[in-house]
């Protein structure tokens, strides 16, 4: 999925980098499309710190971020390296005592605190306090009265770093300078610039767990039970697809253990090796989804016509699994390494000369209208083009089985 974040550059007298604000962007429009302030900023910290990087959006600088009153109150900002960010306060929020009190402990703890968007009158609210705390006070230089600037940076520029926003010429920012401002922001300098990252999926660490489980030597179904219980989706799927007519149970099951053990360990291994692709389905890659699930049971139907003891369930896993660093977004080594899988599995998705891998590029090969190779693959597997064609429309009847 692509994410977005906007960053504006913020300079100080001497035109060098201070730092840059970050903003939150919900598409590849560089503006802010409305919506829940306080969940854009949750958005634009998850976004910056764990999809694309602090570092890169602010080249080692510091990242202002804005916060809302219910985020300042809930103190999400202590989770934040202290020396990296600035926390801008949001030009909506009031001096409450939680806040207030809130802010004291971001000072005690060493943090950056700026007030946004500094807002003159203010009848009948009392703003002192959030004031005497901060370190700096950004304000909008070409919109605010000059005079109540001048008061402003007068009464209090031996303790609080001024910072002019909205700059948009080389006049305003001549003028900025001589009133006695430290930090500058605005057009004049850089519109925001929008960067652009892909959000790179995770493995569901609870079908990892379960998956580790199942491939020990005598796996225990009720702590894979117990696994599937902590989470919500995962165990409402598993009762679904225990009392499916496909596995055509008599009595309706209703404990998490009883479902597991009805479907044994061979089903368990398909059923999480398919959730663990359908955890990331969307429109773009659903297709993919099911070609995956379709080279999974194809293999799986070969295997079965091979005159060799192999293991079926390996070769489920390694179609199922063919395109999985594709749909996560991932390196398939690193993926591979959090998968409890057989030296031989992994080196067939690695693409390495294996007798698994010859049978997965018979199916790639079929998949590409690439008939003269999957005919010579398929022939020295000893299987001709007729019988695969009619294992390949038995996995198509099976496909159908999983969806929802």
């Amino acid at each position: 999925m692509d994410i977005y974040v906007a960053r504006q550059p913020i300079f100080n007298r001497k035109m060098g980098l201070y730092g840059y604000e970050l903003l939150y962007r919900r598409s590849e429009k560089n503006y802010f499309e409305g919506g829940d302030q306080s969940g854009a900023t949750k958005e634009l910290v998850y976004n910056t710190f764990l999809v694309i990087g602090l570092n890169k959006l602010t080249d080692g600088t510091v990242g202002f971020i804005n916060f809302t009153q219910d985020l300042l109150e809930m103190e999400v900002a202590r989770i934040l390296p202290k020396d990296q960010v600035v926390i801008e306060i949001l030009e909506t929020v009031q001096a409450s005592d939680k806040v207030v009190a809130a802010c004291k402990k971001l000072k005690e703890l060493g943090y950056t605190i700026a007030l946004d968007d500094f807002v003159f009158d203010r009848s009948g609210q009392d703003y002192t306090a959030l004031i005497e705390l901060a370190d700096i006070i950004k304000i909008e230089f070409s919109i605010a009265d000059k005079q109540a600037q001048r008061e402003l940076l007068r009464r209090y520029k031996n303790k609080i770093t001024f910072l002019a926003e909205k700059v948009e010429t080389r006049e305003e920012y001549k003028e900025a300078v001589e009133m006695g401002y430290e930090l500058f922001q605005g057009y004049f300098f850089s519109k925001p610039m929008m960067v652009k990252s892909k959000e790179i999926g995770t493995l569901n660490v609870h079908l990892i767990h379960i998956m580790q489980e199942l491939y020990k030597e005598n796996p225990n179904f009720s702590v894979i039970a117990d696994i599937i219980q902590k989470d919500l989706g995962l165990s409402f799927k598993l009762l679904k697809m225990a009392n499916s007519i496909y596995f055509g149970g008599k009595y309706t099951i209703k404990s998490l253990t009883h479902a597991v053990v009805r479907l044994g360990t061979v089903e368990m291994k398909h059923w999480v090796s398919i959730m663990l692709l359908r955890e990331h389905e969307n429109e773009e890659n659903s297709e993919l989804i099911k070609m995956c699930l379709l080279r999974g049971k194809v293999l799986e139907l070969i295997s079965g016509e091979l005159k060799q003891n192999h293991s079926e369930t390996e070769f489920f896993l390694t179609g199922i699994l063919s395109s999985i660093d594709v749909i996560v977004g991932e390196r398939m080594e690193k993926i591979l390494n959090s998968l409890p899988l057989s030296l031989g599995v992994k080196d067939s998705l690695l693409g390495k000369p294996e007798h698994l891998r010859d049978c997965l590029d018979c199916v790639l090969a079929y998949e590409r209208f690439e008939f003269d190779d999957a005919q010579a693959g398929l022939a020295k597997l000893d299987l001709s083009l007729e019988r695969y064609m009619e294992l390949y429309v038995e996995g198509l009847t099976w496909l159908r089985t999983t969806s929802g």
